[in-house]
């Protein structure tokens, strides 16, 4: 039992409040906190992290798909996925069968008593000297035939007009091309119109001798490519025979060839 206080005693102090229940976690909580979350994170990284297959090496210039290319721009500005499509061809294009027709320098138009122009081939075509030939053409239809070289006599014409045949037989190119006697043949120029008025206008110019493997002579006479021989045949056939190829030279005998039209006479 507590004694009173007496006159002047202060009270004494009032007593402490109890202590709070202690709510930490104990020690050995902490202990197994620190070994499982670690543990944890082990089995997560197992888990999700064994599917990964490893780091993707970079793509080698130039094979990336060109779907993920970006789209070059398009005239417009724009971008576009699509390269340009190639024009269509024209329908005005010349195809191969017109130009391989009769040349559009000529004019293949009939004229009253004469029938269509037909077209076939010429040709000269030299053997050598020492086989004595030479070889005479007929304009009605282009054929050709040889006889033996008599030094530019014919034994036999047979309706031909022109006669190739070697001058002097020494191993150079010395073949000569004339017309026949008693023919009308002559040089239609490179420079004038390819038709049927014009052929039998220069038929009748006459065609002498003329040395072929001599180029320089050729050219003074006109007998160039493009060029053609007219003649109006002993049947009244108006027949152009044009040059569109000459091949050979003062060593080589010269070869000549092209197409030939012929417009016949109707009865």
């Amino acid at each position: 039992m507590s004694t009173p206080a007496g006159p002047g005693t202060p009270p004494p102090p009032p007593p402490y409040p109890p202590t709070p229940p202690r709510t930490d976690p104990p020690r050995w909580a902490w202990w197994v906190g620190g070994i499982a979350i670690p543990l944890v994170g082990i089995l997560v990284t197992v888990a999700f992290g064994g599917k990964d297959s490893g780091p993707v090496a970079a793509p080698a210039p130039g094979t990336v798909d060109s779907a993920t290319q970006p789209a070059s721009p398009s005239p417009s500005g724009m971008p576009s996925s699509k390269e340009p499509e190639p024009p269509a061809p024209s329908d005005e294009a010349p195809s191969a069968s017109a130009s391989a027709s009769a040349s559009p320098e000529a004019d293949l138009t009939a004229p009253d008593g004469y029938a269509k122009a037909l077209s076939t081939m010429w040709g000269l075509a030299p053997v050598p000297c020492t086989q004595h030939e030479q070889q005479l053409i007929d304009l009605d239809d282009g054929t050709s035939r040889t006889e033996d070289e008599n030094n530019g006599a014919v034994q036999e014409p047979g309706g031909a007009e022109l006669l190739y045949w070697p001058d002097t037989c020494t191993g150079l190119g010395d073949y000569q091309l004339r017309a026949l006697p008693n023919t009308r043949v002559g040089l239609l120029r490179v420079d004038a119109p390819k038709s049927f008025d014009s052929c039998r206008a220069a038929a009748g110019t006459g065609f002498g001798a003329l040395a072929l493997s001599e180029r320089n002579d050729r050219e003074d006479r006109g007998f160039v490519e493009g060029a053609a021989l007219c003649s109006v045949t002993d049947k009244g056939t108006v027949a152009m025979a044009v040059i569109e190829h000459i091949s050979g030279d003062a060593v080589d005998d010269v070869s000549v060839s092209g197409p030939l039209y012929v417009w016949a006479a109707t009865p």
